[in-house]
């Protein structure tokens, strides 16, 4: 059995190392595949909870037809879930409490990937809760977090290298999205445009074939039927581009306006007390939900009634626009553990129906094609407010299944993000409100580079260690190796690099010496800084600035005792492998 042990712990060393490449796309492509069936598991075990509890909050009823309550209800289902969540709150960390696309984005930039397991379990928990009782959330938010966690968690007791870390999170958040919406493509997009910020061959693959496992998974569970079963719509003709032209810049300045009243509310509403946040937004939602009851929950009923070309008196949908805006900003704002991409999907259709039917008033487009207007508005808006097109133009394309929205959506999902950008910092929703945390994520193209590249795989593997005070027949064996570097121990804590030239040019001069103290013979001497062996070189050069060290010794934290010294990396070796 220990032998079985040590061999499969050798193994699994080796695929650490391997896995520290920037050219590992096979492994990482099968960790993609692992990722993705684990995604899918969770997000099936939330959806089914979801369900169950909805059926028992609506009996006899679809689920989200929170319509059918009564007013009062309307007001009290909701209030009664944040009160649930404030207890949530006080009953864990506090740290514990940051959620969502947000939570992993500030995981990648400041954790390298790391997602803690006590915030997956609020999300899990508080975000059933919040679905569940009608809140103006969206499911792509747990989704994604939980996905992420699925595969990361394990890769982390595993002792992964950190840019595998970043690369699994991607892939767990895609495959989260794609089960939950049953679109695997948009899952990628979005992994990619919205969570790592690039497209590279590398990432791609490994995030694809996550969303494929996972959407394969859920389909075999809950079937392939599209989100919204939309009837055959067309653009009228040509000449309505340029009408869809002016509803993109409009999208744009809604989309703006959204980002910046959801910034708004989350910086303003961190004042408060953890505890007391989800009540408030609870309460806005109820009362908003008493209003108008189609804000409350998603709204993929209301949607699809849309997407008909059902509903359409201008006042109300101006009303439901207004407050589905309100319901979520305010309900999400304030920290109720849910999505936005789901309401903003929904404030999307509302404002493309609300569009379309001001255009046929003034005898721009047909009232049939106002369904059309609803799918253009949705892709316009979710591409605004995330500035991501490529998500938006395929997320509604995989929802709808119809590609007559192709040439007017590309055309209104172009306008509307180039307006949003041009209106902000040409920065998504959740980029925003990392801002707005005092926080930044560092993306330009050498901090890509970097952390797609583990230290394991740059450091030079020529070093030895040796004690302060060694002997002669130490330093003998050390040499016999021609290493590059000696490592000096001195208290238990390695922090100085002697280069073994000069110890063996110590050892020519003094050759009858019993031992050597080698802080003390004549020699150049470094300052050192130990770096994890599953690091990527972002963390490696930071470690740098942090320290002012000369050059890191890279460790390994798994092996217990005393930890094992594998190599050294200096600035220059890090730039090399930039310029490769």
């Amino acid at each position: 059995m220990n032998v079985l042990r040590a061999a499969l712990a050798r193994r699994l060393h080796h695929f650490r190392l391997h896995l520290s490449r920037p050219d590992a796309m096979l492994s990482l492509s099968i960790l993609g595949v692992i990722a993705g069936v684990l995604a899918a598991a969770t997000i099936i075990t939330l959806r089914l909870l979801v369900e169950w509890g909805q059926r028992q909050l609506l009996p006899g009823v679809p689920p989200e037809r929170y319509e059918q309550l009564d007013p009062l209800l309307r007001l009290l289902v909701p209030l009664g879930g944040g009160v649930l969540i404030a207890l949530l709150f006080r009953l864990t960390p506090s740290g514990s409490h940051r959620v969502g696309v947000t939570h992993i984005l500030e995981r990648l930039a400041y954790h390298q990937g790391r997602l803690p397991w006590r915030n997956a379990l609020v999300q899990f928990v508080g975000g059933a809760i919040s679905m569940i009782t009608g809140h103006s959330v969206g499911r792509e938010g747990p989704s994604a977090h939980l996905g992420a966690a699925s595969s990361n968690l394990p890769a982390q007791a595993l002792a992964l290298p950190s840019n595998s870390l970043r690369v699994l999170a991607a892939c767990g958040a895609a495959a989260g999205i794609a089960a939950s919406f049953n679109t695997p493509l948009a899952g990628a997009a979005f992994a990619m445009e919205v969570l790592l910020l690039e497209y590279t061959v590398a990432g791609f693959a490994p995030v694809i074939l996550a969303t494929v496992s996972a959407t394969t998974l859920t389909r075999a569970v809950f079937g392939s039927a599209l989100a919204f079963e939309v009837p055959p719509l067309t653009l009228g003709h040509l000449a309505e581009l340029p009408w869809i032209f002016l509803g993109g810049l409009l999208a744009g300045l809604v989309g703006a306006g959204f980002n910046a009243l959801f910034r708004a509310v989350a910086r303003e509403g961190g004042r408060l007390p953890e505890w007391l946040r989800p009540l408030l937004g609870a309460a806005l939602v109820g009362l908003c939900g008493l209003a108008m009851p189609e804000v409350l929950g998603i709204g993929d009923d209301t949607v699809d009634r849309l997407l008909h070309g059902e509903n359409l008196l201008w006042t109300s949908l101006l009303a439901l626009l207004g407050l589905k805006i309100l319901a979520t900003t305010g309900g999400i704002g304030l920290g109720l553990p849910g999505g936005a991409i789901g309401p903003i999907l929904f404030i999307g259709a509302t404002f493309g129906a609300l569009f379309g039917v001001i255009g046929t008033a003034l005898g721009f487009n047909e009232a049939a094609s106002i369904g059309l207007y609803a799918m253009i508005g949705m892709g316009a808006m979710m591409a605004c407010t995330l500035q991501a097109p490529m998500a938006g133009l395929i997320a509604i394309l995989e929802l709808t299944g119809n590609p007559s929205f192709i040439l007017p959506g590309m055309l209104a999902v172009v306008t509307a993000t180039i307006t949003a950008g041009h209106m902000g910092r040409r920065e998504s929703l959740f980029m925003g409100l990392l801002r707005s945390w005092g926080l930044d994520y560092r993306n330009d193209p050498v901090s890509q580079s970097l952390r797609r590249v583990g230290v394991a795989s740059v450091m030079d593997r020529r070093v030895a260690v040796l004690p302060r005070e060694a002997t002669a027949e130490a330093v003998d064996r050390v040499l016999a190796d021609t290493p590059q570097w000696i490592l000096i121990r001195d208290a238990e804590i390695p922090n100085t690099l002697l280069p073994a030239a000069d110890l063996a040019r110590a050892r020519k001069e003094q050759p009858d010496a019993a031992g050597y103290d080698l802080l003390a013979i004549p020699a150049e001497r470094v300052q050192g800084a130990a770096i994890d062996l599953g690091a990527s070189l972002l963390e490696a050069q930071q470690r740098l600035d942090e320290t002012g060290a000369e050059r890191l010794y890279v460790v390994s934290q798994t092996v217990p005792g005393v930890p094992r010294v594998y190599g050294t990396l200096s600035r220059d070796d890090i730039e090399r492998a930039y310029r490769l």
